[in-house]
């Protein structure tokens, strides 16, 4: 807590923390609609748009963070504990019955495609999946 802004946008502190530089902003908050630091903003729009969803995709932060949670979720005695510890940890929530059928399945299914350390990037995958839902990334 507290310290000097930055502008990396790797830091792994909250994005209040980020410096804002008119002449360099931070691309991933430019994609989740961050003010506009010029003017005063009564309220931000919000956006679904596909580089969002490319964003938790392919980003190497976002994978990181995934393969964190993994190995917290590999510690779980079987897939359903591991699914349901997923669901609590990133949306709050359990899973539905259909969700924790199906998740079950992609997860078995990733980890038959993995050579090695198969059940640690199965479980990072379907981490990927939970951050990448609109669920997620907007509060209701």
């Amino acid at each position: 807590m507290f310290g000097a802004g930055t502008l990396d946008e790797r830091m792994l502190r909250r994005s209040i923390y980020f410096m804002i530089k008119r002449s360099k902003l931070i691309p991933s908050m430019q994609l989740f609609d961050s003010p506009e630091p010029l003017v005063s903003q009564g309220s931000r729009p919000a956006t679904i748009i596909a580089p969002q969803a490319l964003h938790f995709m392919n980003n190497g932060q976002v994978r990181a963070s995934a393969m964190e949670l993994a190995r917290q979720l590999k510690a779980q005695p079987d897939t359903a504990a591991a699914v349901t510890l997923g669901y609590q940890t990133v949306l709050g929530r359990a899973p539905t019955p259909k969700e924790q059928k199906s998740i079950a399945s992609f997860i078995d299914v990733q980890e038959k495609s993995y050579a090695n350390n198969g059940r640690e990037l199965a479980l990072a995958d379907f981490v990927q999946v939970l951050f990448g839902l609109n669920e997620f990334i907007y509060v209701q």
